[in-house]
């Protein structure tokens, strides 16, 4: 997560009225702890007062014009640093699926309100330093608030079994951003919070193949893409996608394809450079 791409401001006590807005390419988390003020997004106008919570989600411009006096933070994040943050585990569903409403709580617990506080706290003066490790501390920091805001505004969480396309989905999530770590099938299920076999079971059901499959899948599409996109040596190729052992690479490769890795970038470069469409690997062998 790049700091740049989240900003954070103190509401602090003013004599004049105080405006913000945001396009609709950034989320907006507004915490008022006291104050009033008018929330307005697209045809949405809504007079709000403090202490309350305000979430509107990337794709929503929003105005916030605050009375003198008010007081609380502000968060604009843009979809990006958001999709990153969201938990990996058994809730990400949940969570992504109440972040991607606006939000309006006017009946914050003390104990809530604490907590956003906290996280503001950190947020803030993290984006400012440049310590080591900066970046990571803001992700898990933004991942928290959004379990934050899930806990807050969603109805009471059943722990039930998760369905079939919930589990698929959690998994071709993990696997995007995970993909370059080479998790076992084992550790897939672990993260998802379900048995390797019910993985299974629910992945083949949804995308008509097994995880491992999958996995492997997308690491060929990566490989091809950076075969004919880069210049990077077939060996950098090998790195980046996550293989420590960069004569097993090839190997691979070779295994799914039936052109070694050299091969595939001088046969195939030529034809994607010719073209001005996107190139679709469907097509290919």
């Amino acid at each position: 997560m790049e700091r740049q791409t989240i900003q954070a401001e103190r509401i602090k006590s003013a004599l004049t009225r105080t405006e913000f807005a945001t396009s609709g390419g950034r989320a907006t988390f507004l915490i008022l702890e006291s104050g009033r003020g008018t929330f307005i997004s697209d045809e949405v106008e809504r007079d709000i007062a403090g202490p309350c919570l305000i979430w509107s989600p990337t794709g929503w411009s929003t105005r916030i014009s605050l009375a003198a006096g008010t007081r609380g933070f502000l968060i604009r994040m843009p979809e990006r640093a958001l999709g990153r943050a969201l938990p990996t585990d058994v809730i990400s569903a949940h969570v992504r699926q109440v972040v991607s409403r606006r939000i309006f709580l006017s009946d914050m617990t003390a104990a809530m309100m604490q907590s956003c506080i906290v996280l503001f706290d950190k947020i803030e003066p993290e984006l400012r330093a440049l310590a080591p490790g900066s970046e990571t501390v803001l992700h898990h920091c933004v991942s928290l608030l959004l379990i934050e805001i899930w806990r807050a505004a969603a109805p009471p969480f059943q722990a039930t079994e998760p369905q079939p396309h919930r589990i698929s989905d959690s998994f071709l999530n993990l696997v995007e951003l995970h993909l370059q770590n080479h998790w076992t099938v084992a550790e897939y299920a672990r993260r998802i919070g379900v048995s390797r076999d019910r993985l299974n079971e629910a992945v083949r059901r949804t995308i008509g193949i097994p995880p491992h499959r999958h996995m492997q899948r997308r690491l060929m599409e990566e490989a091809k893409t950076l075969l004919i996109t880069s210049n990077l040596q077939v060996a950098e190729i090998g790195y980046k996608l996550g293989f420590s052992d960069a004569a097993y690479f090839p190997r691979f490769f070779r295994r799914h394809e039936s052109l070694a890795p050299a091969q595939f970038r001088r046969t195939y470069t030529p034809i994607y450079r010719k073209r001005t469409q996107e190139v679709s690997f469907a097509e290919w062998p």
